[in-house]
């Protein structure tokens, strides 16, 4: 099972961890920006990455800051004030981001994905339980039992509504408050990893068919898909359009509004994959071969980056800068690489 989701999460800041009940925290006046896992994570002026246990790098010296879970299969890291929860197969984790110490622990025999934070943190699970989790002491809000495996769902700012999905045929919408069931959505096939806010109100599943189920993220109405024949990766929006990768190579961008097709091109011999970028940018990939930076206000095929072998995990920091790492045979076992972008 892939356990990668592929969207930037915004950085949310803040002071104390004091513990308030479930009411307290549905009385808040300003809600919190919703933030998605992201591996690696931009936290300032450095960089968090998921690799053989969870880095903090100085984003300018690339001098390691800290690492920790070095025996733990880890996902993707995501920030929420100042911890770095992160889901595995032991457990979901909350890191202080200045230290990388282990702040708190829940479920340790259990695999939680990484999750979805706004006012509270929001994972799913292999063993098919969704939680909702007060991020400041990793205490159980509540948590909903569903058949399979179940993704971190999409969480927008507000979050009253969550949607989510899995390896059941459906897609669902869970009241944000309490676990209970507002909507249910039968789908063709199983989801492909976490579903995706795209905006305007509206939430998106990737399928193994090769679509992707619009939905009415208030409303819980099927909107329509994004038809497709070939399995989606990875999905980035970018004002009015939605942009999908596939396993076939090809990038296509589709109009959110009508959910219609604007174009469809062949990037990569197979398997195109979208990583974090700036925006107005993707930052795309062939697996380990061959890095691809659109500029999406440009039309072209994108600058080609010429880089070394062995690279994983890439992020775009600027415009024409890409951070990503290599593994090593030393401790921590991976090491920060800035490359200047140069298009063949």
């Amino acid at each position: 099972m892939n356990y990668r989701h592929a969207k930037v999460a915004p950085e949310n800041r803040g002071k104390g961890r004091r513990l308030l009940t479930a009411a307290w925290l549905w009385l808040l006046a300003v809600p919190l920006s919703a933030a998605t896992p992201a591996n690696p994570l931009l936290l300032g002026e450095s960089i968090v990455v998921s690799l053989q246990g969870v880095h903090r790098f100085d984003l300018d010296s690339g001098k390691l800051l800290w690492s920790s879970l070095a025996a733990v299969e880890t996902f993707e890291p995501v920030s929420w004030r100042d911890l770095i929860l992160i889901g595995s197969t032991e457990g979901l984790y909350a890191l202080a981001a200045d230290s990388g110490d282990v702040v708190w622990r829940i479920e340790k025999t259990k695999t939680l994905f990484t999750p979805s934070v706004s006012r509270q943190a929001f994972a799913g699970s292999v063993h098919g339980e969704l939680y909702a989790i007060d991020p400041r002491q990793g205490s159980i809000v509540w948590r909903r039992q569903f058949p399979g495996w179940i993704y971190s769902p999409a969480v927008n700012e507000d979050s009253a509504l969550i949607w989510t999905g899995g390896q059941e045929h459906r897609a669902y919408a869970i009241s944000a408050r309490d676990g209970s069931l507002q909507h249910e959505v039968e789908t063709t096939q199983e989801t492909v990893f976490s579903p995706v806010d795209i905006g305007e109100n509206q939430v998106a599943f990737n399928l193994f068919d090769g679509s992707t189920l619009v939905i009415d993220a208030r409303g819980g109405k099927s909107l329509g898909v994004f038809a497709g024949d070939s399995q989606p990766n990875d999905l980035h929006r970018h004002g009015d359009i939605v942009y999908r990768s596939h396993r076939d190579g090809s990038l296509a961008a589709f109009e959110r509004d009508g959910l219609t097709l604007r174009w469809r091109k062949s990037l990569t011999g197979q398997d195109l994959t979208l990583h974090p970028s700036q925006p107005g940018y993707l930052l795309a990939s062939d697996r380990d071969r061959e890095l691809i930076l659109l500029e999406l206000a440009k039309s072209d095929a994108g600058c080609r980056m010429r880089s070394t072998a062995s690279w994983t995990l890439p992020i775009q920091v600027n415009s024409r800068t890409v951070v990503h790492f290599k593994k090593q045979m030393q401790p921590p076992g991976v090491r920060l690489v800035q490359t200047r972008a140069t298009c063949k």
